[in-house]
């Protein structure tokens, strides 16, 4: 685990150690391994938790949407501020679409993803959905990110802003004004401040650019999940990024209307 005072940096960036630490933050990575899940659980892909009484999410349509990862709160640490400490959030995208649900336009429009919290969870298993045959993606030209079902694990961590972050534009413009004279340094630079692979909290990763440097989005600082292309079994078009947002107002109130969704490949 790192924190301010063991955060560790190349040598050639310890000039710039006290802007960097006062970005800290705390994160909690996600570990995954395929296996079968229960409804409960944790998880990308596979069967959600969802009660008998709700009515599953569709896009415009019709047809049903498909879960890209569920998280139970009593699975994660508590490490990150504002988080609930229990309950199941889920995110649902859309396997018709050709670009899974996200809306160019409005990137908060639920029309082809949902956000889902459930508070209070149910234990008895008859009064939930088993059979959820009717979500499979029977067309073969479709295309899902997450092609296996993975139950996930999670650790805390903590890490400084990066550079895909559009806040990192200000409070590291300095710093990329020296390394931007020398392209090694440049490089180091980039890889060492990425944002990548799956995370809940933290600072996110952009292949292209970070939308929320544009309009009504600057609120949403508060990374709600980010789900990489990491090995096999998960790809976001050319090598991408799926990234979900939220307010830290609207944490605080587990409002999750108006959450901003992202995706973006090479």
């Amino acid at each position: 685990m790192t924190n301010q005072s063991t955060l560790q940096l190349p040598q050639e960036f310890e000039q710039y150690r006290s802007i960097i630490e006062n970005t800290i933050q705390p994160v909690v990575r996600i570990n995954t391994i395929e296996r079968q899940t229960s409804l409960f659980e944790s998880k990308f892909e596979g069967n959600p938790y969802f009660p008998l009484t709700m009515e599953y999410p569709k896009n415009e349509q019709g047809q049903p949407l498909k879960l890209l990862a569920q998280i139970n709160f009593a699975d994660v640490p508590r490490h990150l501020s504002n988080f609930p400490t229990e309950g199941i959030l889920q995110f649902y995208i859309d396997g018709y679409d050709d670009v899974l649900g996200m809306d160019f336009d409005n990137g908060k429009n639920q029309a082809g993803f949902r956000v889902i919290f459930h508070e209070q969870i149910i234990q008895d298993e008859s009064q939930l959905v088993q059979d959820f045959s009717f979500v499979e993606l029977k067309d073969e030209e479709l295309y899902f990110p997450v092609e296996k079902e993975m139950a996930l694990s999670f650790e805390t961590d903590f890490e400084p802003l990066m550079i895909d972050d559009f806040r990192s534009n200000d409070v590291y413009a300095a710093i990329k004004e020296d390394v931007e004279e020398d392209a090694e340094l440049e490089d180091q630079f980039y890889d060492t401040f990425s944002g990548t692979g799956h995370k809940i909290g933290g600072y996110p990763f952009f292949t292209q650019e970070d939308p929320r440097a544009y309009g009504d989005y600057t609120d949403s600082t508060i990374l709600l999940l980010q789900v990489d292309s990491v090995g096999e079994h998960i790809m976001w078009g050319d090598v991408g990024v799926g990234n979900f947002f939220i307010t830290e107002d609207e944490l605080k109130r587990k409002d999750f209307s108006n959450v901003l969704y992202n995706w973006d490949c090479h």
